[in-house]
């Protein structure tokens, strides 16, 4: 098994499904109910296993609402994607029936003022960040034991019903949204915020964050391309064109879209990004350890040659946020964590000072008033906390 597929692994023993008791109007904690996107199977609109896509709603201000994306991870092999329809990441047959996820989104929604905000929890089974879009299902051995397993990639037929199911649902008369999502939530996040952002009426105020993926495309302390031959695959395979950023695909995709790919990582993408977004991350992401730099080691823990090799990576990842466009507010750290808007590290880790969960409030509030004033925290240290920041 390989490092990439052990994180898959463990994503995938995360995830956790979500809901609902009866609902119960703002303010914060209020109850979640579990949705279907059962009108949407006739159109194709469907999990890797064929089952209705959804997610669970906490109500709340009906003006205001949050799009969180699950995060889990991405299939990287049909036969991977097969084996992936048969869990809760592939497939909402054992979707439970109420939310207890602690690990992704939890903080933020329980933070001022997102905590009397209408709460949408989208479940991830599509297995490419909400991206695919192919016309024919694909047959494929799981077990040679068994009969072959017929699988969808419909991602972005999923988002279309979800943003067209949420309209109909009382968002079209929101004044804001925050569009975000979690580690392939985030990447998300990174791929469709502009989409989303356009499907909104004019009255809607549409932001954007992406907790973790702030990827570079790089290749990994062995010299092996891990994360990029996964996008690579994944794009093609999912048929992601259409799906990716598409100002990202006009300038890097080729003319035949086939590099388009590599706006798959969010340090690309982000660049092309017009809705103002927020980028929170690690610069020693706990994720991109295995599956991108290639090492079993926290940073601090590392031998001198990898240390050197992720710092340089890492210092590749600030390059790229403090040349991201003025719209967009940053919060890059030194401390090792992945998925950070449900771990107790929204209010403990900062940045000069700075928290993180007030940082990403502070930036929020700037841009839902349509203020451009700069939101950077970025630790630009190797290794340790820089001055007046800490774990």
């Amino acid at each position: 098994m390989t490092p990439f597929d052990m994180t898959i692994r463990v994503l995938l023993l995360r995830a956790v499904a979500v809901a609902a008791v009866a609902a119960v109007a703002p303010p914060a904690a209020g109850t979640w109910e579990k949705f279907l996107l059962s009108d949407a199977v006739g159109g194709g609109a469907v999990c890797l296993d064929g089952s209705p896509g959804g997610g669970y709603i906490r109500k709340g201000d009906p003006k205001k609402w949050i799009i969180f994306h699950q995060g889990g991870g991405w299939c990287s092999s049909d036969e991977n994607c097969g084996v992936r329809a048969g869990q809760a990441l592939g497939s909402s047959k054992n979707w439970g029936p109420t939310y207890t996820d602690t690990y992704e989104g939890s903080q933020l929604f329980v933070t001022p003022p997102f905590d009397k905000y209408t709460v949408v929890y989208a479940m991830y089974c599509d297995g490419g960040s909400w991206s695919g879009n192919t016309e024919a299902p694909v047959s494929v051995s799981v077990n040679p034991n068994q009969p072959n397993v017929t699988i969808y990639y419909r991602g972005r037929r999923l988002l279309d019903a979800l943003i067209d199911h949420l309209l109909s649902e009382g968002l079209s008369d929101a004044t804001n949204l925050l569009y975000s999502g979690c580690s392939a939530g985030g990447l998300t996040a990174y791929l469709h915020t502009d989409y989303v952002a356009s499907k909104m009426p004019p009255t809607v105020k549409t932001l954007g964050l992406a907790d973790a993926m702030f990827s570079v495309e790089h290749n990994s302390f062995g010299g092996l391309p891990l994360f990029p031959s996964r996008m690579q695959w994944g794009y093609a395979a999912w048929n992601s064109s259409a799906s990716v950023n598409q100002a990202c695909l006009a300038a890097i995709g080729g003319a035949d879209g086939s590099t388009g790919w590599k706006c798959m990582f969010g340090a690309t993408a982000a660049q092309y990004v017009k809705t103002p977004l927020f980028v929170l991350n690690s610069k020693y992401d706990t994720w991109q350890e295995k599956a991108i730099i290639g090492v079993n080691c926290s940073i601090a823990a590392c031998p001198a040659d990898e240390q050197a090799f992720w710092n340089n990576y890492s210092q590749i990842m600030v390059a790229k946020a403090m040349a991201l466009p003025p719209q967009h507010g940053i919060f890059l750290g030194n401390c090792p964590n992945h998925c950070q808007t449900g771990i107790p590290s929204w209010t403990s880790v900062t940045i000069d000072g700075v928290a993180m969960g007030a940082a990403v409030t502070e930036w929020y509030n700037a841009r839902a008033g349509n203020s451009m004033t700069p939101v950077r925290h970025i630790a630009t240290c190797d290794v340790q906390p820089c001055g007046n920041s800490h774990c």
